[in-house]
């Protein structure tokens, strides 16, 4: 019967949807960040920007240094800087978490010339993202970097990292809008193929039992054979029913309750006061930004 390869194509496609939800082996998360999809984000106080470096290593530690040396190799490329990185170099880990989306930040201070000046640099790691393939690992790293020393670069925002998107589930009063909004392209096209093929079932089957109703009623001395045929395509039309209203809940409460892509929120600090100590050949001193 026809309606039965619709049933069948609409569990293959729910169980397709169950699946690509729990799906994340060999990465650190499912879905790539939109700062690596999409573009970067943008400074509020343009006291630094930012930049993705990327490495490739047999584990993810040689991964993230390939990382590093990419970072120096990309700011002397593409901002004009000269990175000594073996005159000081200093690590300093801020471990921080964002609900479910833990997030390894750390700082790197490089001292680099710029255009005869110079000057150091605070590189501050707020996201990353990497996956195993081919044997290797593929890291990819998100840093703010801020120029100079006295003034409050990165943290000038309030930079937080998050998979949290609180309109998914009312834009998901559209089937599948709410996940394509969330960056999960996939789960979305299963979402949004299964409630197209479950109200292609309504339909065919809606259509196939009147037709056979109407003949029940042209011929009647087959009218036993034509009424057990409507009731089969009237059951096949109300599994379909019954499986499109399952989804259209899936996917709201997908929408509501699953994380999506990580992505960056910037919101500018009111206030921010600094005090940093520098030394140079001619004076020691303190270096003191207020910014409001």
């Amino acid at each position: 019967m026809v309606y039965r390869k619709f049933i069948y194509t609409l569990l293959v496609l729910i169980l397709s949807v169950l699946s690509v939800s729990s799906f994340a082996a060999d990465r650190s998360e499912r879905l790539k960040p939109k700062w690596l999809t999409h573009s970067l984000p943008q400074s509020k106080s343009g006291t630094y920007f930012f930049i993705t470096t990327y490495g490739v290593g047999n584990s993810i530690e040689a991964s993230r240094k390939a990382t590093f040396i990419n970072l120096s190799d990309k700011l002397e490329r593409e901002h004009g800087m000269v990175i000594n990185i073996d005159f000081h170099q200093v690590s300093k880990n801020v471990t921080t978490t964002t609900g479910s989306t833990g997030s390894r930040e750390s700082e790197i201070e490089l001292h680099a010339i710029e255009r005869g000046k110079r000057i150091n640099i605070v590189c501050r790691a707020i996201d990353e993202w990497w996956e195993y393939r081919n044997g290797k690992y593929d890291c990819y790293i998100l840093y703010a970097v801020s120029n100079g020393t006295f003034h409050a670069g990165s943290n000038a925002d309030n930079i937080k990292v998050t998979a949290k998107y609180p309109a998914a589930g009312f834009l998901s009063l559209i089937p599948s809008a709410g996940q394509f909004h969330k960056g999960d392209k996939l789960k979305g096209g299963f979402i949004l193929g299964a409630e197209i093929i479950a109200a292609g079932g309504i339909l065919i089957c809606e259509d196939t039992r009147a037709n056979y109703i109407k003949k029940m009623h042209e011929q009647p001395r087959y009218a036993a054979e034509y009424n057990s045929l409507a009731a089969k395509w009237a059951s096949g039309r109300n599994i379909c029913i019954g499986a499109a209203a399952a989804i259209y809940a899936y996917n709201l409460i997908d929408a509501f309750a699953a994380e999506g892509a990580k992505k960056i929120v910037i919101k500018r600090n009111p206030v921010y006061f600094q005090a940093v100590p520098y030394a140079d050949s001619r004076s020691v001193g303190m270096g003191l930004t207020f910014q409001f």
